[in-house]
């Protein structure tokens, strides 16, 4: 966009201006008594200058934008919704009966007496032995009972069977204690087939407490029964035997 302000600005006070001094020059004066000797003169008429125009470069802002009203609503608010009104309460003179009570429960029943106790079941009867090395030997307690004093001597009754026939030479028979101290009770004998050996012997523990005793057979001859090489029997299960 130009701007043509000042030029025409300029221009119109120009024109007012030239107009004015033609119409000053055309009224009649009266003449003077005496004419003057001046010479008349003329008032040179200013030069025109053409104006540059100058283009400036204007930054127009944009028109801000009105929002629109909003629509007129014709839909109706509904009204807050409202309660029903309470049921009246028509008050009766008929009393209102309790509630039914359930009945107590039975008494419990007393639990079963306890059976009495049973006897105890009788001592089962010792295991046979077995045979060992076609022999059958066993030992008893000579005065029927298994306590004694420290240093009172243990009796025992000594019985061996040869089961397998014919006849079985031994080295040495004798009594072998839990302590270690083996007590020869026989030696360099026989044992013939349906002839049962039977012998007595007994011999003392010097320490009080429980303590085991069993037969022993060596079946070889008695030198070598002394050595590693002998073919040496333990007859179990033995004797138990407490010393007090």
């Amino acid at each position: 966009m130009r701007l043509y302000q000042p030029l025409r600005s300029w221009s119109i006070f120009n024109i007012i201006f030239i107009f004015v001094t033609l119409a000053c020059g055309s009224l009649p004066f009266q003449s003077a008594s005496k004419e003057s000797n001046l010479a008349p003169t003329r008032t040179p008429l200013p030069t025109f200058t053409p104006t540059v125009y100058t283009e400036i470069p204007l930054s127009i802002l944009p028109t801000p934008t009105i929002p629109p009203p909003p629509p007129p609503t014709d839909t109706p608010v509904p009204p807050p919704p409202t309660q029903p009104p309470a049921p009246e309460v028509v008050p009766t003179d008929t009393p209102v009966p309790p509630p039914p009570t359930e009945p107590p429960p039975p008494p419990a029943e007393p639990p079963p007496a306890a059976p009495p106790p049973a006897e105890p079941p009788p001592p089962a009867a010792p295991a046979e032995p077995a045979p060992q090395n076609g022999v059958l030997a066993k030992i008893s307690f000579r005065d029927g009972k298994n306590t004694y004093a420290v240093g009172e001597k243990v009796f025992v009754k000594i019985e061996a069977n040869n089961v397998e026939g014919g006849i079985k030479t031994f080295g040495i028979l004798g009594l072998t204690p839990d302590t270690g101290n083996f007590q020869t009770s026989w030696d360099n004998s026989q044992l013939e087939a349906g002839k049962p050996f039977t012998h007595e012997d007994g011999l003392a523990f010097s320490t009080p407490g429980n303590h085991k005793l069993w037969l022993s057979i060596c079946f070889s001859s008695k030198e070598e029964c002394q050595g590693p090489a002998g073919n040496w029997v333990r007859f179990e299960p033995g004797l138990d035997v407490i010393i007090q």
